[in-house]
């Protein structure tokens, strides 16, 4: 149940964050004048110039709320009395002067005369006089119909004594299509008030005070004096003599005379019929003012078998009465007929009128503002009204010292939420009315042809339009900054916007200017905010303002969103837009989960990206679940759960131990620049220590503060070791120290206008202690810095309640979790300031499952979140809902949570973007609940995800660790170039030390050894792959590829078990795959959200599985989350590599998952399954959903569904669990596998068999019967011979536990490989080994152990230091890669074995300069030893005498380093000689390749004049481009894509290595469009250049091109004969001149080629050539002599060229090139 919070409570000294002073308005109460009419009005007061009006009591026909009737009569032009839209004719207003009056003139102020005279539609009107008569008197009435230009003043020419004046609008309309209704301003009522002395007292009972008689008492104690007594009943009544009634009457005299409303006449009850009473009726006779007697009769109503008791008379007029009488009773006849009346009471007002707080509040409504001030509304006498605020503070603010309230208009209408605190003075008691909605008249009406208001998250609060156009993206290249101020968010700006759109905007501080973001630190108006920014797009540029920087940050937010939206313009229009509250929150568990500072800061710039403000840093905390470690006496057994303070600290016990993390903290330093550079951009950080429960951290250093042998009320089995005792004084003491070390000194972490959350929550020890606790530590922390902490007061309370004081409530922020820990209406009342933090809509406890929960989940139900959620709605004991008015000053806002709470012995194994992605799955969804009116402007929960997911995390923010790459990987090293990377981005490696490329390979050493690549690390959906060698068996530790971490390590490494796995935030990793030793592997793994998989030689092995190691102590294994992002920083390590040799690293986007046998079409029935619904376990159908993290589970609802178990207990499914699954259609599959569930060893099946359908609905054929699988969480796979398959049945006989359980089920044609594995042996010092060698899998083998002399063999161990054997000869089944190491041990002096012979080493030749440490001298020489014996030693060389200057030969000597039990008596040596020559000078050689764009492969193909593509230095190359059919060659382009040359073929001298691209294109048929190539084609085809020039010819013509195409002579060789403009000049002999002619179509690109043109000598005569039909323009001379290119042109259309040339078909031409 919802529903709004009426408050009713003492809000005493309530704090005002934003607003000014807040001024009460009443209506004090009028005194109501009698009706009467006058005979001598005696003595009179003159006040003819006294408006008598004012401050009357009014009523009307109708008032809008903000407009009310008292408005008209309280002394202001400038306020109105108005009716709501539609009331017009008709509506009237009334007033009751204070006192009788001669009325002799009424002014009437008509409101639009002043604020709309155009408008002004009143065109009838009346005034009319309630007389002391009784009766309504026509002073004036207005019937010409025309509207009224002035304001009206009425004369009355007879003065008339009247109690009221009333004004009738007889006629009005809505002139100009306006408003209509009816306003005014002012209503005065001049006159000459009666002088009179009556009694008019409120709610007085004016008979206690007045003297009664009576016509007879039936007795003296039932006298007249009983009806004034103030007592009920038949002891306390007057009656009249016995059965008497018709003459009695009783009568009470007043002191003076009595203004009488009201009447309450109690008859007594009587105990015979009739009753209840016998008075029928009666009148009422009284002496008016002037002494005449006036009656009024009264008729009682009928009640059982008499009359009504009880008889309330109103006056209509109220009565001025000296004297009343009650006489003339009509009885209703039985017996004891005389009359009895038990009480009388006289008022002067109706309180039947008189208005309850609740009737008062409940009358105040909504409705439509259109001025720039609000007036309070009107209460009652006896009560006071203030603003308590508008949810949008920037359209209605405070209140002035008047009472009203300010207003700035919306651009376009806006609903404004509105609440009043109204108080009954007589008691104090204030409740408040709620949200009341009104609508704010906009300034403009947007019109839905216009642009419209750009989509952004949060929305945006005021948009308005009047145009169409968009001003472009590319025109606006700078930013002008007005203040010094704007500067850092400036610099963002300009950063951000370059990561979003690649242009590089220039900033500099001025005035506003065209094509430019603008951004001024100016106030757009008085209600805006610090917040609150406009924006003004215009079509030249962008101008943003803000009275703070952080308004114009928002405003820079919202620039980069609708960038999103569309990146080519911005709308042209205005905003306005600002919070609707104040506090916009996330909370960040890094305290159990370490989140290292710069994912908190990626977490922030998302934030603000999205307009969320407050960053709540939970940095400590512990696991809560002591109880599975221990209580009572093991209680301290808790001090191993997992804890941690994140935040460097400054104290420590007398044995040097502190409170701060080991594992990862943050430095004082750091987290004070954190917070200080967040807020400088406008972000909120509030660091919150936890006390005094959740503090293991700190009673781990001081346990003597601790509470001690105690267990949680919620769990009896859970310690309180977590639990400071705030009883001990010293425990507070230490408690205030821990604060004082981060907010007190000269340099504060913690500065003053730093929030400082002290938690407080969930302490389940000494309650009054902890309320004790509460008003000392808040207070003192509050000397410094602002207070936050957890609400916790209304479940922690002592009997009798320790108050909490004013000091630890004013102004503290409170987190609102719980409502059984906080009630949160309770915490409004106690004062607190609210911030919605409501575990029902917004905790999340990750664990990996992504399954939404309203609370405690792994994400949140945003759907629930859009639909229903409300910042101002929070949560009450019980579970209801209720309101508190948004505009208060104590509802800050909300924010939602993450919390690590799964740690420890529950470790999720989720990383930081794991967690950041859960985040940012809900941050839309708050941003939109705390920023915008309802948070529900995007329509629905999918459409708001979805914007969420197309604007993106923010600018310059990575929290996904991704990585831009070009081509189809992002690197690639084949190291046949060094450290060059070979894929298209040129991240070139770097060496970094003791790692090289040898003979194409990289090798990397034990030890540090490594080189170092661009990208540091890549996360989800990619792949590194890599070939590896090791050199010898791997220790665990070694590292083959590693990333810097902010804490811990990551790396890919060799585990602990001897296998392959990885590290990363504190968890393990292991894939079950050892690397085999000296042999060749190609390894690949894969990442994805949640999961990271091994492939082994194209082969999938294992998904990794984490274990969570703390304390020495493995808490959690087998944890299925596992992202990885892949650690590229070093391929090897800084610390302890792995000696191996590395090769083909390549790492690329992992190619997607292809659901290829369609299993969403599949189908399934069992005879077992759990019906769990949305759970994760179940239905069979989980089974075959393509998600791991389901799986089909036996039925264990209302059953126990079990096969055999491996221990022998039998199951009661004797068929075994089975499931029969259809395809959707036939596949040629030869496999069936399924996964086991992965989270926990339960279900693993271990026996089963399966069987297939070989044809759709036909019989099930067994495949396998019985087969054995090991009882682990690995894929197992049925094969068969590959056939047709439409289904397959699948039957568990044994299982680990009996229960049943597949994750998924898959299908597959692959080869079936005898999988070989690598057994590798190697023998320490003392003997020899021999065994090892490839084997298949399953296949035993045995390796043998043969001790040295004086040595024993004492066993086989693993490269981890695993004893597996004390046998020598030791044989074993081989399951995977396996190293093993023999140890021997001596037994005992042996005698030594001298050498005899040093084998003879190839001498060595180097070239002079080459350095001693640069020859290959090998490391290792043979030995001959004892009885002809071998051996391998190490040898250690001497320099001796070489020169790496002088060429000669050197015998170079070496020492020998022997093993154990081999001597060298005669100190023999290795000797090796080294021939130094002199140095050749090389030829320089280059290479040039030629290559296709990937995109362009199919259009053409590219080759060289040399295959091998080497070069001497200065050599000409010659490459040629040949395009398929439809294309055609464009350019030459070098690596930097500049264009090297348009010719082709192209022939250059090579002077350096070149890689040239070329670039083809499809060719353009269309006629009417013909390009350059084209145009040069046609003239080749149809032979229109001339090939020859004759003698007498002076001038080489051009042929003609189309309009708008040019033709000219660019190149001649050799020059002199032709020149650039045609003319030629004879030679002396006949020459061939390669003229080079180009052709430029209209677009300015240009094609060439070469020509051979014979040009003949001069002075001889030659025989004419016959001319050429085709050349027609040969002879002809060209008029024009200027020796510049000129355009040619004919009047033929570009498309008669196309006919042309299609019909001239392809044409080959073989041009001579120039050399």
């Amino acid at each position: 149940m919802v529903f709004f919070a009426n408050f009713v409570h003492e809000r005493k000294g309530a704090k005002r964050r934003m607003k000014k002073k807040q001024v009460v308005s009443g209506l004090l109460a009028t005194v109501m004048i009698a009706n009467i009419a006058l005979v001598d009005m005696g003595p009179v007061q003159a006040a003819e110039n006294l408006n008598l009006a004012k401050g009357c009591k009014v009523t009307a026909s109708d008032a809008e709320s903000v407009n009310p009737v008292a408005n008209a009569v309280d002394g202001k032009e400038n306020t109105h009395w108005a009716t709501n839209q539609g009331k017009a004719s008709g509506s009237w207003i009334e007033i009751e002067l204070k006192k009788p009056t001669k009325v002799s003139k009424v002014k009437i102020f008509w409101e639009r005369l002043v604020s709309n005279a155009t408008n002004q539609n009143i065109k009838k009107w009346k005034v009319e006089a309630y007389t002391t008569g009784g009766v309504y008197q026509l002073l004036h009435e207005d019937t010409d119909g025309t509207y009224e230009t002035e304001n009206a003043d009425v004369k009355v020419e007879n003065p008339v004594f009247a109690t009221k004046i009333k004004v009738t609008i007889v006629e009005a309309d809505n002139r100009n299509n306006y408003w209509e209704n009816v306003g005014i301003n002012e209503i005065e009522v001049y006159g000459e008030e009666m002088e009179v002395d009556i009694e008019s007292t409120g709610d007085k009972n004016h008979m206690l005070t007045a003297t009664t008689t009576s016509s007879s008492d039936e007795t003296d104690t039932l006298g007249h004096a009983k009806i004034k007594d103030g007592k009920l009943g038949r002891e306390n009544r007057w009656a009249s003599k016995e059965n008497s009634y018709k003459d009695e009457w009783v009568k009470a005299q007043f002191e003076k005379p009595t203004l009488i409303k009201e009447l309450n006449i109690t008859l007594c009850k009587r105990d015979t019929d009739p009753q209840p009473s016998n008075i029928e009726s009666f009148n009422i006779k009284y002496t008016d003012i002037n002494g005449k007697e006036q009656t009024v009769s009264v008729k009682n109503t009928v009640e059982g078998n008499g009359y009504k008791q009880q008889i309330k008379h109103i006056f209509d007029t109220p009565i001025i009465a000296k004297d009343i009488k009650f006489c003339d009773f009509k009885v209703k006849e039985n017996q004891y007929n005389n009359v009895s009346i038990e009480e009388v009471e006289v008022y002067s007002n109706d309180r039947s009128e008189k208005k309850t707080l609740d009737e008062v509040v409940a009358s105040i409504q909504g409705g439509t503002i259109q001025g720039n001030e609000f007036t309070l509304p009107t209460v009652p006498e006896g009560f006071t009204i203030e603003s308590n605020g508008a949810d949008f503070e920037q359209i209605i603010g405070s209140a002035n010292e008047e009472g009203k309230l300010p207003i700035v208009h919306p651009l376009t209408d806006k609903t404004v939420k509105l609440s009043f605190n109204v108080t009954e003075t007589a008691t104090g008691t204030i409740k408040n009315t709620g949200d009341l909605e009104f609508l704010v008249k906009g300034t403009k009406i947007q019109q839905q042809d216009k642009n419209a208001k750009p989509t952004v998250i949060p929305e945006i609060q005021e948009w308005y339009s009047e145009s169409t156009e968009k001003v472009s993206v590319k025109s606006l290249t700078k930013v002008i900054y007005t203040d010094e101020k704007l500067k850092a968010v400036v610099d963002e700006f300009v950063s951000d916007y370059e990561d979003f759109t690649g242009i590089k905007l220039v900033a500099k501080k001025g005035v506003a200017e065209a094509n430019a973001f603008n951004f001024e630190l100016k106030a757009p108006d008085t209600l805006l905010g610090n917040e609150g920014y406009t924006m003004d797009i215009q079509k030249d540029r962008i101008n943003v303002a803000s009275a703070d920087t952080t308004g114009n940050m928002y405003g820079m937010q919202t620039i980069l969103q609708m960038y999103k939206e569309n990146n080519e313009g911005y709308n042209v229009g205005q905003m306005r837009d600002y919070p609707r509250f104040e506090t916009r929150g996330f909370l960040f568990d890094v305290a159990r989960k370490p989140v290292s500072l710069e994912m908190m800061k990626e977490v922030t710039r998302t934030m603000r990206y999205y307009k969320m403000n407050d960053f709540q840093a939970h940095l400590t905390d512990n696991y809560i679940f002591l109880e599975k470690y221990g209580k009572g006496e093991n209680e301290n057994e808790a001090f191993k759960a997992y804890e941690a303070f994140r935040l460097e600290s400054g104290l420590s016990n007398d044995k040097g131990e502190t409170p701060t993390a080991t594992d990862y903290s943050i430095s004082k330093k750091d987290f004070k620049a954190f917070v200080q550079d967040e807020r400088a951009i406008g972000m909120n950080i509030v660091p919150e220590i936890d006390v005094p429960a959740h503090a293991t951290s700190i009673t781990k250093v001081w346990p003597e503060l601790m509470v001690k042998n105690k267990v949680s009320s919620l769990n009896k089995n859970r310690p309180l070791v977590d639990h400071l005792d705030v009883s001990k004084p010293e425990a507070k003491e230490k408690i205030k120290e821990i604060f004082d070390d981060y907010t007190t000194g000269e340099n504060p972490t913690f500065d003053s206008k730093t929030t400082v959350h002290i938690g407080a929550d969930e302490f389940l020890a000494d309650y009054k202690a902890y309320r004790e606790f509460v008003n000392d530590l808040v207070p003192h922390v509050k000397k410094t810095n602002t207070v936050r902490m957890w609400g916790g007061l209304t479940w922690i309370k002592d009997n009798p309640v320790t108050e909490i004081d004013k000091e630890a409530i004013e102004n503290v922020e409170m987190n609102l979790w719980s409502a059984d820990w906080a009630d949160g209406i309770e915490m409004y009342n106690m004062g607190y300031d609210l911030i919605n933090t409501i575990d029902d809509f917004g905790y999340m406890v990750p664990n990996g499952n992504k399954t939404r929960a309203n609370a405690y989940g792994d994400m949140l139900n945003v759907d629930r979140i859009f639909n229903e959620f409300e910042a101002n709605r929070v949560r009450v004991k019980g579970g209801a809902y209720k309101y508190v008015p948004s505009g208060d000053d104590q509802m800050l806002g909300a924010a939602f949570a993450l919390w690590s709470d799964n740690i420890d012995k529950d470790a999720s194994g989720l990383s930081e973007s794991d967690l950041y992605w859960r985040f940012f799955d809900a941050l839309p969804f708050y941003a939109e609940k705390t920023w915008a009116a309802t948070g529900k402007e995007k329509g629905s929960a999918d459409a708001l995800a979805k914007l969420a997911t197309d604007k993106g995390t923010g600018p310059n923010t990575n929290p996904y660790y991704q990585e831009d790459k070009k081509g189809e990987s992002y690197e690639s090293y084949d190291f046949e170039d060094g450290l060059k990377d070979t894929s298209e981005n040129k991240r070139d490696l770097k060496e970094g030390k003791n790692a090289q490329v040898k003979e194409n390979t990289l090798v990397l050493k034990d030890g540090e050894s490594y080189v170092t690549s661009p990208i540091e690390e890549l996360g989800n959906g990619n792949q590194l792959s890599f070939d590896i060698k090791l050199e010898e068996p791997a220790k665990p530790g070694d590292i083959l590829f590693e990333s810097d971490a902010a804490y811990g390590t990551h790396d890919i490494r060799i585990m602990e078990d001897g296998k392959l796995g990885f590290t990363r935030e504190l968890y393990n990793y292991y894939f079950d795959y050892e690397l085999p030793v000296g042999k060749n592997v190609t390894i690949a793994i894969t990442t994805d959200q949640q999961k990271t998989s091994l492939y082994v030689n194209g082969e999938f092995v294992a998904d990794a599985k984490g274990k969570f190691i703390h304390n020495d102590m493995v808490k959690k294994e087998n944890i299925s989350n596992a992202t990885f992002a892949l650690p590229l920083e070093r391929i090897g390590s800084k610390t302890e590599t792995v000696s191996a040799v590395i090769d083909n690293v390549v790492v690329s986007a992992k190619e997607p998952e292809e659901d290829i046998y369609n299993k969403t079409a599949w189908a399934g029935k069992t005879n077992t399954e759990t019906q769990n619904a949305d759970a994760k376990e179940g239905e069979l159908v989980k089974a075959f959903d393509n998600k791991a993290n389901t799986h089909w589970h036996s039925n264990w609802k209302g059953a126990t569904d079990k096969v055999d178990s491996v221990d022998g207990t039998k199951g009661n499914l004797k068929d075994g669990a089975w499931a029969e699954v259809t395809f959707d259609k036939g596949y040629e599959i030869n496999q069936v596998s399924f996964t086991p569930r992965q989270d926990q060893n339960s279900g693993l099946v271990t026996k089963a068999s399966l069987y297939i359908q070989k044809e759709k609905g036909g019989e099930w054929k067994e495949v396998a019967k019985e087969q054995t699988f090991a009882a682990d969480k690995s894929k197992k796979t049925f094969t068969f011979d590959k056939q047709m398959v439409y289904g397959f049945k699948f039957v568990a006989t044994q299982s680990s536990d009996g229960w049943v359980t597949v994750s998924e089920f898959d299908i597959a044609n692959q080869p079936v490989v005898d999988k070989t594995y690598t057994v590798y042996v190697s023998a320490e010092k003392g003997g020899k080994v021999s065994g090892g060698k490839d084997v298949s899998a399953g296949e035993s083998v045995t390796v043998t152990a043969m001790p040295d002399k004086g040595y024993v063999f004492e066993g086989w161990y693993r490269p981890n230091g695993e004893k597996v054997s004390e046998k020598a000869e030791y044989t074993f089944k081989v399951n995977g890669n396996t190293a093993l190491i023999a140890k021997f041990e001596k037994t005992g002096e042996t005698e030594d074995k001298n050498i005899t012979d040093v084998a003879k080493l190839d001498d060595i030749t180097v070239v002079q300069g080459t350095a001693f440490e640069d020859l290959d001298l090998p490391e290792k020489v043979s030995v001959t030893y004892g009885k002809n014996e071998t051996a391998e030693v190490d040898v250690t060389w001497e320099k001796g005498t070489y020169n790496a200057q002088e060429c000669k030969t050197y015998v170079l000597e070496g020492t020998l380093t022997l093993p154990e039990g081999i001597a060298n008596p005669d100190g023999l040596k290795a000797i090796v000689k080294v021939r130094v020559e002199e140095k050749e000078t090389p030829v320089k050689k280059y290479t040039v390749s030629v290559n296709v764009k990937d995109s362009e492969k199919a259009m053409g193909t590219v080759s060289m004049d040399k295959e091998d593509g080497v070069y001497e230095d200065g050599m000409n190359a010659t490459v040629t481009a040949t395009p398929n059919e439809g294309y055609e060659f464009v350019n030459w382009t070098d690596t930097d894509g500049k264009e090297v040359s348009s010719s082709n073929p192209y022939t250059f001298a090579v002077t350096a290595n070149t890689t040239l691209t070329a670039n083809f294109k499809k060719m353009n048929v269309k006629p009417e469009a013909p390009t350059a190539q084209d145009i040069l084609d046609t003239l080749i085809a149809d032979k229109k250049v001339p090939f020859k020039v004759a003698k007498n010819e002076t001038k080489f013509v051009l042929p003609k091109v189309p309009e708008d195409y040019t033709i000219q002579i660019t190149k001649v060789n050799p020059e002199g004969i032709i020149s650039l403009d045609g003319t030629v000049t004879a030679p002396e002999k006949d020459t061939e001149v390669i003229v080079t002619i180009s052709v430029t179509d209209p677009q300015g690109k240009t094609a060439s080629t070469d020509f051979i043109v014979k040009v003949e000598r001069k002075n001889e005569t030659v025989k004419d050539d016959p001319k050429d039909p085709t050349n027609e323009n040969a002879n002809k001379k060209d008029p024009n002599k200027d020796k510049k290119p000129v355009k040619t042109g004919d009047a033929t259309a570009a498309a008669g060229w196309m006919l042309a040339m299609t019909a001239a078909g392809a044409v080959v031409l073989v041009r001579k090139r120039n050399s």
